[in-house]
């Protein structure tokens, strides 16, 4: 009885996968599944973990295909809530795309003005998971204790701005960022932090760039390679005045949430 049983689940299990394999294929001859697309499904089956896709990212940008796109939305939905424009985080997915195509460089990263969108998002990626570098200052002492109290360590570092004119000696300490977020109070102060840290940044993301109230023209000028992102309300600038290819990169991942129509 128990043979005829083993049999019976050895039959069963057997026509189970002739039948996905039909289906499978099926779907993928009519168009609905593409082989890319079906590659993608093994891909996150056998391959959990999410560094897989990060790693896939990394090696396979600018490609384009539906294998592509899917390790991409599963980033973002892994680290970032859908849908993506959160109001105050809406910089959250070009840190996302300039943290994960800089990890192997390792970099050290300067967040000029902290948020919980920001701050956060910067310590769990770039500190606990990367193990890289950030120094992150505010003008506010009570805001900055909110995160100093419970991340502060030797690889992340927070520094209180008393004065305005402190501002001018920050990441002077420094001979070069990978990336500098530019978030930061009094908002015309942050044109000035643009043209001053030009030589010394890899990539610079600018947010709040929907309106140029601040003059942000004046110091963007001096970087030829950039891109203004404009899928989501408050719009991000990303520049870079030396590494076009990582610029034109974090680019093409921008613009695959447009494509892709990932929910704003």
């Amino acid at each position: 009885m128990i043979k005829n049983k083993r049999y019976i689940y050895i039959i069963i299990f057997t026509l189970l996968l002739i039948i996905t394999h039909i289906i499978v294929h099926t779907y993928a001859r009519i168009g609905i599944l593409s082989e890319t697309s079906i590659q993608f499904f093994i891909d996150t089956v056998i391959h959990k973990n999410i560094e897989y896709s990060q790693d896939y990212i990394r090696n396979h940008v600018p490609e384009s295909s539906p294998r592509f796109q899917g390790h991409w939305l599963r980033l973002i939905k892994h680290y970032i809530s859908l849908p993506l424009d959160g109001g105050y985080g809406s910089h959250k997915l070009a840190l996302l795309a300039a943290l994960i195509l800089t990890d192997k460089n390792g970099g050290p990263i300067l967040e000029m003005g902290c948020g919980y969108h920001s701050t956060n998002f910067l310590h769990q990626i770039a500190v606990n998971e990367q193990k890289r570098f950030v120094l992150s200052t505010d003008t506010d002492y009570e805001w900055i204790l909110k995160f100093k109290t419970n991340m502060s360590s030797t690889l992340h570092q927070f520094r209180f701005i008393n004065l305005i004119s402190e501002w001018n000696g920050i990441g002077n300490d420094r001979s070069r960022w990978s990336i500098v977020l530019i978030d930061h109070k009094p908002g015309e102060r942050r044109v000035l932090d643009i043209i001053r840290l030009v030589n010394i940044t890899d990539i610079l993301i600018v947010h709040d760039t929907e309106t140029n109230q601040y003059g942000y023209e004046r110091g963007l000028f001096l970087y030829p390679y950039k891109y203004h992102y404009t899928y989501l309300s408050t719009g991000t600038d990303i520049a870079s005045k030396s590494n076009a290819t990582l610029l034109q990169n974090i680019k093409h991942l921008l613009e695959l949430t447009i494509s892709m129509k990932i929910p704003k």
